[in-house]
């Protein structure tokens, strides 16, 4: 200004309760841990029960580093024992979680009548748009892990596959046959592409999502069923599932299933691809593949999601920020955007003389 100096100091938020799940549990603890404390802050996080143990050896780490006590602390617990309290709790003055829609609903209202920051990252239900003018060869197997890596135990997996009508017969045997080359087995063993599912109560959800797409219509082209590597019969197996002739609305096609599942539909016209993407409740992520760089741009902007990709997928820039719309969650992280999450913005104006 002509008659003073405005600047801004970007000051710490307070406690930040920092809640995570159990598919991703160290990437997604860590990338809230730094920016947080980096701001001035200082966390209580709190991970899924089900993965206690790499949070632990987070803080034996950042123990030994010498880390001041209470900058990071760490409760362990499930969601009511543990994470509703801690949202709750009046001197958390900041909330950043990730996981499912439905639990994000109840932290967002615990948080929201105390006016807490809150940065939720949910669910998806992600779509791979696949055009006729694609490049097969780096297509399918793109496509194979966006709806595969983790056992599609992903926020970003791409488990709806849209394809081109007059592509559809070649991509979809290519695919099949892609899938059906996946070995499923030891997890450290690298030439491994599919472990176990996180629990028999998971798996079960999600073998009876497979039953329901059998009832909606579908057919299951592969997989469909549980599968017993040899000397792991122990584990919660799931062969990869590919099912096609489903509705576009359909509840398989619309709702999250979070394990090793993909439906296949076809789409006739860009406009048509655009509007099967978005009729979902959800709006994290997407992928467009086609030789068309200006269409997949196009199609790529077009698309209700907080990101998306042309002719890849999870190709990440820790930078830009992560987040979707809809039932995917609020606000963003990453770069800029967590520094600007996990602080609190304040304008001082010096008058001149």
């Amino acid at each position: 200004m002509d008659d003073a100096t405005n600047y801004v100091v970007s000051k710490p938020v307070g406690v930040g309760a920092l809640i995570t799940p159990w598919n991703l549990p160290l990437y997604l603890l860590s990338w809230k841990v730094a920016p947080a404390i980096g701001m001035g802050n200082t966390v209580v996080c709190k991970p899924s029960e089900l993965t206690p143990m790499t949070a632990d050896l987070l803080m034996r780490v950042i123990d030994e580093v010498g880390l001041p006590p209470g900058v990071v602390n760490l409760v362990h617990g499930d969601g009511a024992g543990a994470g509703a309290p801690l949202v709750a709790h009046p001197e958390v003055r900041l909330v950043s979680f990730t996981g499912g829609t439905s639990t994000g609903e109840r932290v967002a209202a615990s948080a929201a009548p105390a006016f807490k920051k809150l940065s939720l990252e949910l669910g998806g239900k992600n779509a791979s748009i696949v055009f006729a003018d694609c490049d097969m060869g780096k297509t399918v197997p793109g496509v194979v892990r966006a709806g595969f890596l983790n056992q599609g135990q992903v926020c970003l997996c791409g488990s709806r596959i849209l394809i081109e009508d007059s592509a559809y017969e070649e991509f979809r045997d290519r695919f099949i046959e892609e899938v059906e080359g996946m070995r499923v087995g030891d997890p450290s063993d690298v030439s491994t592409d599919l472990g176990a599912l996180i629990s028999e109560q998971h798996r079960e959800k999600v073998l009876g999502y497979v039953d329901l797409a059998r009832e909606e219509g579908g057919r299951v082209l592969t997989g469909g069923s549980p599968c017993l590597p040899s000397g792991f019969e122990n584990g919660f197996w799931m062969a990869p599932t590919v099912i096609e002739g489903l509705d576009i609305g359909s509840r398989c096609a619309t709702e999250e299933i979070f394990g090793p599942v993909v439906t296949l539909h076809r789409f006739s016209s860009e406009e048509e691809a655009v509007a099967m993407a978005n009729n979902t409740r959800y709006g994290l992520a997407g992928s467009v593949w086609t030789s068309d760089l200006e269409r997949g741009r196009r199609v790529c902007e077009a698309m209700d999601t907080g990101m998306a990709w042309v002719n890849a997928w999870l190709h990440r820039d820790l930078r830009v920020p992560f987040g979707g719309v809809k039932d995917s969650g609020v606000g963003r992280e990453g770069g800029r955007w967590s520094l600007g999450f996990f602080s609190e913005p304040m304008n001082v104006c010096v008058k001149h003389e």
